[in-house]
């Protein structure tokens, strides 16, 4: 897929520091969850390329319009979003609660020119994805394991029939796994879903929302 240099170049930035983070993240994810979400004010936590590209192809496919991340951090995986919005004419909202990780979502954003097809919300999921009107066409989920239930349940109503919500770190970390298990339970319970894992990244599970044939 050729990018515009600018986005390249803040992709290429944002994956080298990523990797110079990896020992960091690994150590902590060693100790346990606790403690990685101790230190993620300072750290990307970011999908990776394998799942931005993903993220990107997923918009274009469905012709995305609108499009809510969970968990938006610096902006690496915003990037690969915003890029496929670019070109269906959409918009994403971007939900980052650590103001320090906004601010640096919104210069990263800017520096790839993609800022107009952004809003970033400096709050907390839990109260901003209620006064959110959808529908939405995608919804990424990539922040602290323990909510990913309630804010999967609070994204679900408003994910239109055709839409998808894309977890990730479903399989790696080892220290989450039990809540990501828990997880794709819960997901895949829903009757109106049609829910996997792929091994791409850290994981992802893609759940499609379908229609119920009537009776």
């Amino acid at each position: 897929m050729r990018l515009a240099k600018s986005i390249t170049d803040v992709l290429t930035r944002l994956e080298q520091r990523s990797v110079s983070e990896q020992p960091e993240v690994n150590r902590l994810n060693g100790i346990g969850a606790a403690a990685t979400r101790a230190a993620a004010p300072g750290l990307m936590l970011d999908v990776g390329p394998q799942v931005g590209l993903l993220l990107n192809l997923l918009v274009r496919i469905t012709n995305a319009q609108q499009v809510v991340e969970i968990g938006g951090s610096v902006g690496y995986s915003t990037i690969w979003i915003a890029e496929a919005l670019s070109h269906t004419g959409g918009r994403v909202i971007s939900i980052e609660p650590e103001p320090s990780k906004a601010d640096q979502l919104s210069t990263n954003l800017t520096d790839a020119g993609l800022a107009d097809y952004v809003e970033v919300v400096v709050d907390d999921a839990r109260l901003v994805l209620p006064l959110l009107p959808g529908p939405f066409d995608m919804v990424l989920i990539d922040h602290w394991k323990d909510i990913y239930i309630r804010d999967f349940d609070a994204a679900w109503p408003k994910l239109r029939s055709g839409g998808v919500i894309v977890a990730d770190n479903i399989l790696r970390p080892p220290a989450t796994a039990g809540l990501m298990q828990a997880y794709t339970s819960h997901v895949r319970a829903y009757p109106e879903t049609h829910s996997f894992t792929l091994d791409i990244g850290d994981g992802v599970e893609l759940t499609w929302r379908r229609q119920l044939k009537e009776a």
